[in-house]
C-alpha cells in the first residue's frame, strides 16, 4: 500500500530536487509544502478540538444522566456534537495522514535513483542485481573464513569446481544455490537463466578478483543495506576505494554518472547511511526524539490550557512519551534522510501549533460556533436536514418516539436545568402528577376512551 503512496510523494521530492539540487534541503522544502497542503486539515482539527473543549461540561452532564442508557447516550451526544458542528473523528484524520506519508517516504529515501533519478528502469534493475548478487555470495564467503581469491587458488584456477563447492543446497550458501543452483529436474528456460548469472558473476569476479573484500567491509559499505536496499549502496561503490582500487565500473555508466553529482546528503552527512551511536549521524536521531517531545508537550499544553475540565487519561500520558521514542527507534533503524524528514515535520508542527493557538483561540471559535448554529437554525426553519440530524431522527423512530424538534430540544434542556434544582415536597407531588395525568391522557387517546384530568 506505502509504495502506491510513495509515487506521487516521489514525484514531489524529485521536483524539490531539481529545483534545490541538494537531497536535504530538498526534503526541508517537500516537508513544507506537505505541511501546507494538510493545513485546512489541521485548520479544521484545531476548530473541532476548541468545540469539544466548549461543549465537555454538557458532555459530561449528558454522561451523568444517560450513563445507564448507552443507546440514549449516545444518541445526546451526536445530538450535542450536532448542535456545535462538532465532528469527533477530526482530530485523527492529520494523525492518519501524516503517518501514512512517514510510511510511504520509506521507499523514497530507499530508492532515489527509483524516484528521483532519470535512469532508465533496466539499468536499475541491473544495478541493482549486480550489487545483491556480489554481496550476498560476499557474505557467506566471508561466514566460511574464505575469499574467492582462495577458493579459486584451492581449486586449480576454476571457476567451475568453485561452483561445485559453494553453489550447494546446504546451509553455509543458502543465498548462493538460490542465485544459481537448480534441481536436476529444472526446465531449461531455468538452468539457461541461472547459467547465464553465473557467467555475469564470473566476469565481474575475473575483473575484480578482491571486490568480495571491498563489498563486505563494514568501514565502507553498510552491511545492513548491501543486500537488502541495494540502491544505497551504490554511492559507496562509486565514491570509495580498497587499496587504491575503485569498484565502480561493474555499475551501468548512466548509474555512475548520476551517482557523481547526486547530492544525497546535508552538511556533508550521508543521508542514504544508518545512524549509529558511533558516528556523527546520531545527531539526527536524537534531535527527532528531542523535537517529537517538543511537539507533543507544547500539543498537549495547549489542550490543557484551552480545556482545563478535560482529564488527561492514561492513554495519552503514555502517548507524550511514545512517539518520541518511536521516532528515535526509526531514526536509528532507516537510513538518515527518514530521521532528517521527522526532524523537519516535527519542527513544522510546533510552528504550526503555535499558530493555530494564536490565531483560533476559545473566545473566536466560541464566536464562531454561535454563528454556525444561527445559520444552521435558517437551514432547518427552511426544512433542509444535517446527515446526523436524519440519523439521530432514525434512531428514535426504531424506537417509536416522535423525533423531537430543536423547540422540544431546548425545552429539554429547561427540564434538565428544573431537575436538577433541589424541589420541595410540594413541587415534587405536583410534578408527579402531571406526569400521572399525561400518561392517563396517552392511554385514553391510544384507547379511544374518555380522560378527565385530577
Amino acid at each position: 500500500m506505502f509504495s502506491l503512496f510513495a509515487t506521487p510523494l516521489g514525484l514531489l521530492m524529485k521536483g524539490c530536487y531539481k529545483l534545490i539540487g541538494n537531497y536535504g534541503i530538498a526534503l526541508l522544502i517537500f516537508t513544507l509544502v506537505t505541511r501546507l497542503l494538510m493545513l485546512p486539515l489541521s485548520i479544521k482539527q484545531q476548530k473541532s478540538t476548541a468545540r469539544m473543549a466548549m461543549i465537555q461540561p454538557e458532555l459530561e452532564k449528558i454522561k451523568k444522566k444517560y450513563g445507564k442508557n448507552q443507546e440514549k447516550l449516545n444518541e445526546e451526544t451526536m445530538a450535542l456534537y450536532h448542535k456545535h458542528g462538532v465532528n469527533p473523528m477530526a482530530s485523527c484524520l492529520p494523525m492518519l495522514i501524516s503517518m501514512l506519508i512517514l510510511f510511504s517516504m520509506i521507499p523514497v529515501i530507499y530508492g532515489p535513483m527509483t524516484y528521483i533519478s532519470d535512469v532508465s528502469k533496466d539499468d536499475i534493475t541491473k544495478t541493482n542485481n549486480t550489487i545483491s548478487m556480489v554481496a550476498a555470495v560476499s557474505q557467506e564467503m566471508k561466514a566460511q573464513d574464505t575469499t574467492m581469491e582462495k577458493l579459486l587458488e584451492d581449486n586449480g584456477g576454476s571457476y567451475d569446481k568453485v561452483k561445485e563447492k559453494i553453489v550447494v543446497d546446504d546451509k553455509p550458501y543458502k543465498n548462493t544455490f538460490k542465485l544459481f543452483g537448480y534441481e536436476s529436474d529444472a526446465d531449461s528456460e531455468e538452468k539457461s537463466d541461472k547459467d547465464k548469472l553465473w557467467k555475469d558473476f564470473v566476469d565481474i569476479f575475473t575483473k575484480y578478483p578482491k571486490i568480495d573484500t571491498f563489498i563486505t567491509d563494514p568501514e565502507i559499505v553498510s552491511q545492513n543495506l548491501v543486500v537488502s536496499r541495494p540502491e544505497l549502496a551504490v554511492f559507496d561503490l562509486v565514491e570509495k576505494t580498497k587499496d587504491g582500487i575503485s569498484y565502480a565500473e561493474v555499475l551501468p555508466e548512466s548509474v555512475r554518472d548520476w551517482a557523481k553529482d547526486f547530492k544525497y546528503e546535508f552538511f556533508g552527512l550521508s543521508l542514504g547511511a544508518i545512524p549509529s551511536f558511533n558516528s556523527w549521524l546520531a545527531i539526527i536521531p536524537i534531535l527527532s526524539f528531542l523535537l517529537q517531545l517538543a511537539a507533543t508537550l507544547i500539543s498537549n499544553y495547549y489542550t490543557k490550557k484551552n480545556n482545563p475540565a478535560q482529564k488527561m487519561g492514561m492513554g495519552m500520558k503514555v502517548i507524550i512519551f511514545v512517539l518520541p521514542l518511536f521516532s528515535l527507534w526509526i531514526a536509528f533503524e532507516y537510513p538518515a534522510g527518514l530521521g532528517l524528514y521527522w526532524i523537519y515535520s516535527s519542527l513544522f508542527a510546533v510552528i504550526q501549533t503555535l499558530f493555530l493557538n494564536k490565531i483560533y483561540t476559545p473566545a473566536k471559535i466560541r464566536a464562531s460556533v454561535e454563528e454556525e448554529m444561527e445559520r444552521n437554525k435558517e437551514k432547518r426553519k427552511n426544512g433542509k436536514k444535517s446527515f446526523m440530524e436524519r440519523a439521530i431522527e432514525m434512531q428514535q423512530e426504531q424506537r417509536g418516539e416522535k423525533p423531537a424538534s430543536d423547540d422540544d430540544s431546548d425545552d429539554s434542556d429547561d427540564d434538565d436545568d428544573d431537575e436538577d434544582r433541589k424541589l420541595s415536597k410540594q413541587e415534587l407531588k405536583e410534578l408527579q402528577r402531571k406526569k400521572l395525568n399525561e400518561a392517563r391522557k396517552r392511554m385514553a387517546e391510544k384507547y379511544g376512551d374518555e380522560y378527565t384530568e385530577d
